[in-house]
C-alpha cells in the first residue's frame, strides 16, 4: 500500500480530475468524526452523503469553503 499524504491544494489545469476511487480509498481509516461526500455524477446530478445531521454537515462544508478560499483552517 502506498503512502497516504494530506491533500495539498495546488493549482492544476482546467478540466483536470483526480481519480475519485483513489481519493475515497485514501480517506479510509482516518477516524473522521464528521464526513461529507459531495460529487457530481456524469448526468450532471449531485450526489451528497454524510455521517452527520444537516446542521453539522453545513458547518463542515462552510469550513471547507473557507479553507479553499483563504487556505486557512
Amino acid at each position: 500500500m502506498g503512502e497516504v499524504r494530506k491533500l495539498e491544494l495546488v493549482e492544476v489545469g482546467e478540466g483536470f480530475r483526480f481519480e475519485a476511487d483513489e481519493l475515497l480509498e485514501a480517506a479510509k481509516g482516518n477516524g473522521f468524526t464528521v464526513l461529507a461526500i459531495v460529487g457530481e455524477l456524469p448526468d450532471g446530478s449531485s450526489w451528497i452523503s454524510g455521517t452527520a445531521n444537516a446542521g453539522e454537515t453545513m458547518i463542515l462544508l462552510e469550513r471547507a469553503k473557507h479553507h479553499l478560499i483563504f487556505g486557512e483552517d
